[in-house]
């Protein structure tokens, strides 16, 4: 058996994909087996085939090319990554795609937004799947499982998943006795963000393909009952202790958001008296991501005021560009992925990886050039140290605020009356699921014993 160096194989691998053909016209994707819509135009299709995948598609050496699919890579292998498709537009929809599970992936999500927050996640595990609603505040919304299924192990096999929207329905299923069943207000809404998420590299996508419905199948009403009386009757997942209490508590604070008046009006009290305090006492209370735009505006205002700024981040552009240009002189086929015609992902995505390779391998040159990019980076923090301070900094700042005002007699008492209204919301939904507390004794054993 023949033996490659690790420069070798991937010199061949590029080699490959340059190698120019033409190629055959393709067949238009098949309708869509279909639960509860009817298909209609086809308005997005990929199969990642590296002549014609989609520059829509954004992702770079965290997802590559690879076997006709869009490989996970091992880029940053402890860190959830995504890839999206830009400007996309979904309203009532059959989406469809092919999924393996591999290597380390345990999660593999399908992400749909609209307005700047989500709407729906269909979640792939490897013994089930669920769908999932998000929170919306504006519109008084708190996340939820609409349903969830298991289902067989596919470890390194290739399967379908199908997910259907129409109104506030949807519908995601895998076979006829695979599916996931939900209705909820936010899933009525046109689909402008649409991602893919995998929590750890291995996984493939495929074939990813989206209709327009043209409507709900005649025999839906039908069918709807006989879905949902199956999933009301399916074993549960198994879970832990505290899942099952996460889980519980998770959906019981949506049914009665959706169904109760009374409790709205609860939540509604605390929140309102929450808002208060939080606003009346800003910098005790400001967010982790308020933090994190103060940061970056005072960043900018910083960039803008001094030119010993611009000049030096400059040097550091620069110096990381010579990275770029190292890793591309050692592999110098790679420049043919920046003409025009080809995909424009494809570059930063193959330079990366080559990238990783150099680095895992303990490369000197790359080295010496990563440490003087390090080095102009840490001048320019000195420099600007206000301009850089970090998020972990500034919270401890604002945690300091917050126990400074324990000897402060109106917001401790304005801080009990948010505390008494919360307790009357916790209250209220022990009274609505009795077996709740008897959930949380459990989690909390559960967690104290590991």
């Amino acid at each position: 058996m023949k033996t490659y160096t690790m420069t070798s194989r991937l010199i061949l691998s590029l080699l490959c994909m340059f190698v120019i053909s033409t190629p055959a016209t393709a067949e238009p994707p098949a309708p869509p087996i279909s639960l509860m819509c009817t298909p209609g135009e086809l308005i997005f299709s990929d199969d990642f085939d590296p002549a014609t995948v989609s520059d829509r598609w954004f992702f770079k050496a965290e997802f590559a090319l690879r076997d006709g699919a869009l490989l996970r890579t091992n880029v940053d292998p402890t860190e959830t990554k995504r890839v999206f498709l830009k400007d996309p537009s979904f309203h009532n929809t059959i989406i469809q795609f092919d999924f393996k599970l591999a290597g380390q992936t345990t999660d593999l999500r399908l992400v749909t937004g609209s307005g700047g927050g989500y709407n729906s996640v269909t979640q792939i595990h490897p013994e089930h799947f669920q769908v999932n609603t998000p929170v919306d505040r504006d519109a008084g919304l708190v996340p939820a499982q609409l349903g969830e299924c298991v289902r067989k192990p596919h470890p390194d096999q290739w399967q379908t998943m199908t997910v259907e929207y129409w109104g506030d329905e949807i519908v995601a299923h895998l076979s006829d006795n695979e599916f996931v069943l939900g209705k909820h207000p936010i899933i009525d809404r046109t689909r402008q963000y649409f991602a893919f998420q995998f929590d750890l590299p291995g996984a493939s996508i495929d074939n990813v393909r989206v209709w327009k419905a043209g409507g709900q199948r005649e025999d839906w009403n039908e069918t709807r009952k006989k879905l949902a009386m199956a999933q009301a009757n399916r074993d549960p997942v198994d879970r832990d202790p505290a899942d099952r209490y996460k889980l519980a508590y998770m959906n019981l604070k949506s049914r009665l958001t959706l169904e109760d008046q009374a409790y709205r009006d609860l939540v509604a009290k605390h929140e309102k008296l929450e808002a208060a305090l939080h606003a009346d006492y800003a910098e005790a209370f400001i967010s982790h991501k308020q933090l994190g735009k103060l940061i970056a505006k005072k960043k900018q205002h910083i960039k803008e005021a001094d030119p010993e700024f611009k000049i030096m981040e400059t040097q550091v552009h620069k110096a990381s560009r010579a990275e770029d240009d190292y890793v591309l002189s050692t592999t110098p086929e790679l420049a043919r992925l920046k003409e025009d015609g080809v995909n424009r992902n494809r570059f930063p995505s193959e330079l990366g990886l080559v990238r990783a390779k150099l680095a895992a391998a303990g490369d000197k040159q790359l080295a010496t050039l990563v440490a003087e990019t390090a080095r102009l980076q840490a001048a320019l923090e000195a420099r600007f140290p206000e301009a850089f301070e970090s998020v972990d900094a500034a919270v401890e700042k604002r945690n300091a605020k917050r126990k400074s005002l324990n000897s402060d007699p109106e917001f401790q008492a304005r801080n009990k009356a948010v505390a008494d209204a919360g307790k009357a919301v916790k209250d209220y939904e022990h009274e609505a699921d009795p077996n709740l507390a008897k959930l949380e004794a459990e989690a909390k054993a559960y967690t104290a014993a590991k």
